[in-house]
């Protein structure tokens, strides 16, 4: 009888094994392929996050169709920043829809020779943070930063008194800049920007430490807008496309025509930044009337704090910053101004105003410890008792009229920022400490044209856990000792009973 033949032999387990490893390779072969052609051909992305975060709006992808010309964005951004992860998410949303849009991300942490080298190009300034640049390589990049991205909620009187700066992000503005940027890239026609001259005022070409604005001017140039100056003498008016109207620091008084020619550019829908000589408190201006009207006032008083030496010392340092969308991300990180010597710039009471008067709100403030000091007799600064007064002072302040929600007026509503001291933008000083993000943010707010988009703010939540020391404790030794041990005393039961 013969013996049975083995029901697998060798070479059929040699046939068998080659022919799984053949079947494997090719199922990630086709893995491969099928991927390929899904990076290259299929351009589908689902956004499963809360409120559809990452969703475009049909005026974005209408921008993004127009878009002729290949835009190189590049994020430059630490990843450990709060809003990467937004940014990042948004714009890669855009690359999906746009191929011609090319993305780079730069974290100047593990790459500061590359940032430091981008910074240098685009002349963004060393203290630069966190920022994203579009550039078609034809017209001046656009520049978007970090604090113009969120808006806040605040409580605004509890922190003008000097009280607790809760601030909570409440939402995000990415897709609304990054497509206004886009579509200033393809304008034909950039926006413009003047300064105005006449009057004494600082040069925005000077290179001069203290009162030169060539730094500051640079900074107007990354929002891609063209400079120029103006005179308001004569027949002179100021221009239809004039998008920003910059007053850095007047020394001669304004004549009534000049006011009236401000007064109607501010009424249309125009942008001013006035910022007030802190050496020419007697010089009047001439603009007393036209401040009322936008609910603000400055009188020819000076701002101090009570442990200052304002005849030696007259550097103030503050972090009193309101809850305005232009002080809003300076103050959720704690941020602080300088000023050299600022003047008093504040806002009229309610009852003095009538119901469709300007909203003017206060920027910055010295701290609770500060006081006015209008004893300005023989080029001193004293405090005159029964006059001035002690508490947290208003040193610049925001007004805005019109721009009621589904109609503009004009251009849109108008604006009027006007600040204390006109150092403070100035060459030196515009690096000190945060002044550089004030001045950006400033820009942008008075630059914006977001009544121009139908595009409003993602709504962003934020989650917070309020635990006592207490519960802090208990909580580290749960995460510490309670959850470890339990572990290893479940691995020594197990290996006590195997050996058992």
């Amino acid at each position: 009888m013969s013996e049975p033949r083995p029901s697998f032999s060798p070479s059929r387990r040699y046939r068998s094994a080659f022919n799984l490893m053949v079947g494997v390779v090719a199922f990630g072969i086709i893995l491969i392929l099928i991927n390929y052609l899904a990076i290259q051909r299929l351009r589908m992305r689902f956004d499963w996050t809360a409120n559809d975060r990452f969703a475009l709006s049909p005026l974005t992808h209408q921008v993004l169709a127009s878009l002729t010309n290949t835009v190189q964005v590049t994020v430059l951004y630490s990843r450990e920043a709060n809003t990467f992860s937004y940014v990042d998410g948004m714009l890669r949303q855009y690359a999906l829809v746009q191929p011609k849009l090319r993305l780079r991300v730069v974290d100047y942490n593990t790459d500061p020779n590359t940032a430091e080298l981008l910074k240098a190009t685009h002349q963004l300034g060393a203290n630069s943070d966190n920022m994203i640049l579009f550039d078609n390589g034809v017209h001046p990049p656009r520049v978007v930063s970090e604090g113009e991205l969120s808006t806040y909620d605040a409580d605004i009187g509890s922190m003008m008194r000097g009280g607790q700066k809760e601030i909570r992000r409440a939402g995000f503005k990415g897709e609304m800049l990054f497509t206004s940027a886009l579509a200033m890239l393809g304008e034909t026609r950039p926006a413009r920007a003047f300064f105005l001259q006449g009057h004494g005022e600082h040069k925005m070409d000077g290179e001069d430490a203290l009162f030169g604005y060539r730094r500051f001017a640079q900074l107007i140039g990354t929002k891609g807008v063209t400079l120029d100056s103006i005179r308001l003498t004569g027949t002179n008016q100021i221009p239809a496309e004039c998008e920003l109207l910059v007053i850095p620091g007047p020394e001669q008084p304004f004549t009534p025509e000049e006011t009236r020619k401000l007064a109607q550019y501010l009424d249309n829908g125009g942008r001013v930044l006035l910022l007030l000589h802190p050496y020419r408190p007697h010089v009047r201006l001439g603009l007393d009337d036209l401040l009322l009207n936008w609910g603000m006032a400055a009188p020819p008083w000076y701002a101090g704090e009570k442990d200052m030496d304002q005849n030696n010392h007259n550097t103030l340092v503050t972090s009193n910053l309101g809850g305005h969308p232009i002080t809003s991300p300076l103050a959720r990180r704690e941020s602080r101004l300088t000023f050299i010597r600022p003047r008093v710039v504040g806002t009229l009471p309610g009852e003095m105003l009538s119901p469709d008067a300007p909203r003017a709100e206060v920027l910055v403030a010295t701290s609770t410890n500060g006081m006015t000091l209008s004893d300005l007799r023989e080029n001193t600064i004293a405090f005159r008792p029964g006059v001035d007064r002690y508490g947290a002072i208003p040193i610049a302040a925001a007004a805005e009229k019109g721009g009621v929600s589904g109609v503009t007026l004009g251009r849109g509503s108008g604006r009027l920022v006007v600040i204390g001291d006109s150092t403070v933008f100035g060459n030196q000083v515009l690096s000190s400490y945060s002044n550089a993000n004030f001045a950006e943010l400033t820009v942008a707010w008075l630059l914006d044209r977001s009544q121009l988009l139908a595009i409003g703010p993602k709504q962003l939540t934020e989650y917070r856990i309020d635990l006592s020391d207490r519960e802090t404790r208990t909580l580290n030794w749960m995460l510490l000792a309670v959850l470890p041990g339990s572990v290893l005393m479940l691995g020594f039961v197990v290996w006590f009973r195997r050996r058992s």
